[in-house]
């Protein structure tokens, strides 16, 4: 048996819908089920071979996806790239974090609480792994009883009906794991023609919610897990949910005999499972999954959950076989619906676990890994912010300008105005022409206006018709200033991994802009001089 390992990025806050009391609140996991994994792959699979609505009727998809390999659930990334794991029910730490203790080895002591969630451990250190979080609230604009789409024009609730969705942050990585035959995996590979994708998982995907990154690795051995043979016991935790055959997992006893019972099937058998205190801890857990193909949900079902942990005995001491065999149930999975991850079990190391440092979330992505499309609309955002702040120089210039306009201005700078066009494309070059040809001699009134009317102790027609981009008034401006105040360096340099102010300066979209305005606003100046009037 052979493993590939698949990392899910998520690049918008994804909602992996959990079961929650809350009527007005979707709940969501921190992780990625393997009912969820498969579905990422399985779309894939399905959208490259061209298969439609009617994948079933195709012998290899079933096989792959539904018989020969495990599509294990996508737990979250340490900031070292371990895949993290679900925190076994028997550890504990002490209320001031300094202290754990294994309830599978030790005795509950006050002051002791339980751990939750999922962590990693090198050695005996053992480290929790954070997921981020947000709670978003929505509007809901469904118009059930009206059906007259008021609401969805309006873009919001004529009731006020509310929603919130829990969901995982964007930025964060997950690692699942395909296992499987050789022969099997390198199918499965053939069948998504690629290793690396852009899809959607969860809740309100194609919305602003389930955008992520996939990426798949070579084909792997699987890891060994160590069984020590000087002890006739090992402790065993779920790596996943186990879902008894039975569909009866309230004794979890009952449930745990048939990893002993599968064992003594492939073995000469002694394997059983260890009764009494600090033998078994566990826990219940209801699974469900929504399933889009059939627009409904699945029934739902009871599991032992992940985390929980118990003890095998093996009588007679340990063979060969008896590591083999162990070693491969480990992977291929115990109880139903294997295929989808469950039943998932890992050799659990009895020592005296250590405290780590906490280990966060894998880091962000590298400024050169941001979405093309997310770079496009920053950019914009960029952009704007700047050709407002041009706009209100010019009005400035205006107000400090006023003391040389001419006399009857206003048509002066409609004329200008004009003269500009409506076109930020090659703006600079077009005006110099039109004022050129617009002059005639240098005794019209329009060539006298030019001449007169200053702009930071230049005058007008020497910015329209000689100066240079980098000469025009609001680049005598303090641009560093402005980029620190309104906080974008760090924005440019994550969008083109340096800052571009010097181009933005220089480009045409800010000359028209601020043209645009000055023409505009002198023309209200003008129009107000001897009343008072400001510009607005």
């Amino acid at each position: 048996m052979k493993q590939i390992t698949m990392t899910i990025r998520t690049l918008s806050p994804v909602v992996l819908s959990a079961m929650s009391n809350a009527t007005v609140m979707t709940a969501s996991h921190s992780y990625f089920s393997g009912p969820i994994v498969r579905g990422i792959l399985a779309i894939r699979y399905i959208q490259q071979r061209e298969l439609g609505v009617h994948a079933e009727e195709d012998e290899a998809f079933l096989s792959l996806f539904f018989d020969k390999l495990r599509f294990v659930a996508a737990y979250p990334l340490a900031a070292d790239g371990t895949r993290a794991f679900v925190l076994p029910f028997s550890m504990q730490k002490s209320k001031d974090g300094r202290e754990l203790l294994d309830l599978m080895q030790q005795e509950g002591r006050p002051g002791f609480k339980s751990m939750k969630g999922f962590g990693v451990a090198h050695g005996a250190e053992l480290a929790p792994v954070n997921v981020r979080k947000t709670i978003n609230l929505h509007m809901s604009r469904s118009d059930i009883k009206a059906h007259d789409g008021k609401e969805r024009l309006a873009g919001r609730s004529m009731a006020g009906g509310i929603y919130n969705y829990e969901a995982v942050d964007a930025g964060q990585s997950f690692a699942g794991v395909i296992y499987g035959e050789d022969k099997d995996l390198q199918a499965l590979c053939d069948g998504l023609g690629a290793s690396k994708w852009f899809g959607y998982a969860g809740r309100s995907r194609f919305t602003q919610y389930g955008h992520c990154a996939v990426s798949l690795s070579d084909i792997e051995d699987i890891p060994q897990e160590p069984v020590e043979t000087g002890n006739d016991t090992i402790c065993l935790r779920l790596e996943t949910p186990l879902i008894p055959d039975s569909n009866i997992a309230d004794d979890a006893a009952t449930a745990l005999g048939s990893v002993a019972a599968a064992l003594n099937e492939r073995t000469q058998g002694g394997f059983s499972v260890e009764l009494g205190p600090q033998k078994i801890v566990a826990k219940s857990e209801p699974v469900e999954n929504f399933v889009g193909v059939w627009g409904m949900k699945r029934p739902r079902v009871q599991a032992l959950a992940a985390g929980s942990v118990f003890c095998l005995k093996k009588d007679g001491g340990w063979t060969d076989a008896d590591k083999a065999a162990l070693q491969e149930l480990l992977y291929a999975g115990i109880g139903s619906r294997t295929e989808e991850g469950f039943g998932q079990l890992r050799i659990w190391p009895i020592v005296e676990h250590t405290v780590a440092k906490a280990v966060a979330e894998a880091p962000a992505a590298k400024p050169n890994a941001m979405h093309p499309t997310v770079c496009h609309y920053a950019e914009a955002i960029i952009r704007k912010h700047f050709i407002a702040q041009v706009q209100v120089w010019a009005a400035e210039d205006v107000q400090a300008s006023k003391g040389y306009f001419p006399e009857n201005s206003t048509h002066f700078f409609a004329r200008l105005d004009a003269l500009l066009g409506s076109s930020e494309k090659n703006a600079q070059n077009h005006l110099a022409s039109a004022i050129g040809y617009e002059l005639g001699n240098a005794s019209t009134p329009f060539a006298k206006g030019l001449q007169k009317v200053a702009v930071r102790d230049r005058k007008l027609k020497w910015y329209l018709t000689e100066a240079n981009l980098s000469d025009m008034p609001y680049n005598q401006r303090d641009w560093q200033l402005l980029v620190e105040e309104l906080q974008l360096e760090k924005a440019m340099k994550v969008i083109w991994g340096q800052s571009k102010l010097g181009n933005i300066q220089s480009s045409e979209a800010l000359f028209y802009a601020y043209w645009h305005a000055f023409f505009r606003y002198g023309r209200k100046a003008a129009a107000g001089a001897g009343k008072g009037a400001d510009v607005e």
